[in-house]
């Protein structure tokens, strides 16, 4: 398993202390704001992400002057390829302007979005967690969803080592529930952000 590099906490890690590695992966939260899930305090919620996006976007201005643009984009849940998987992306992130923003300045300097993830492995992963929800689920109904959700984070590893190239750097937004699941090939040296603002994040989808 690779060594994951710890980049969000800028204050206390530098971006110059990457490994060299001749892939490269930064690893970002797929993080959602909230409008239509029901929140204690939505508002405080959306300021927290308003936050996180802020800080995103600044160390990716230092990512880029220190390792170099992203060529390669990974997004959860994305299933197509070329421009089908921009419109995707873009129905997908509906309500997320900030997140489609940075998402096309990475398409105007030349980064190719990516098919993340199989279809039918998706919509059974989904299918899963809905008979997991009901009053009715079984043990072995959590069995097949840790299962599927298992062959999903397999199969995004494999399109990342399928379509990431020597001497690029590539951008994976996964979701924190999903994220732990992941193990990355150690010839791809993966920086993760992790801002001090995500701990609260954590809490309120908790």
């Amino acid at each position: 398993m690779s060594k994951k590099t710890e980049l969000g906490r800028i204050e206390k890690v530098t971006i110059s202390k990457s490994e060299g590695k001749s892939k490269k992966l930064v690893e970002v939260p797929f993080l959602f704001y909230k409008q239509s899930i029901k929140l204690d305090h939505p508002a405080e919620y959306n300021s927290q992400i308003d936050q996180f996006y802020n800080s995103l976007t600044e160390w990716i201005k230092q990512l880029n002057d220190k390792v170099g643009d992203i060529n390669k984009i990974y997004i959860e849940s994305i299933t197509e390829t070329e421009e089908a998987a921009i419109l995707q992306f873009k129905k997908l992130t509906d309500k997320n302007e900030r997140l489609l923003h940075m998402i096309e300045s990475f398409l105007e300097l030349g980064a190719k979005l990516q098919k993340t993830e199989d279809k039918d492995l998706l919509l059974e992963y989904f299918e899963w967690v809905n008979t997991a929800n009901s009053p009715e689920a079984l043990d072995i109904t959590l069995e097949y969803l840790l299962e599927t959700k298992k062959e999903r984070t397999h199969f995004i590893v494999k399109r990342i080592e399928e379509t990431l190239l020597d001497r690029q750097i590539g951008i994976l937004f996964i979701t924190p529930d999903l994220q732990p699941e992941i193990n990355y090939p150690n010839e791809i040296e993966v920086i993760k952000f992790r801002p001090p603002v995500l701990d609260d994040i954590l809490k309120f989808l908790k």
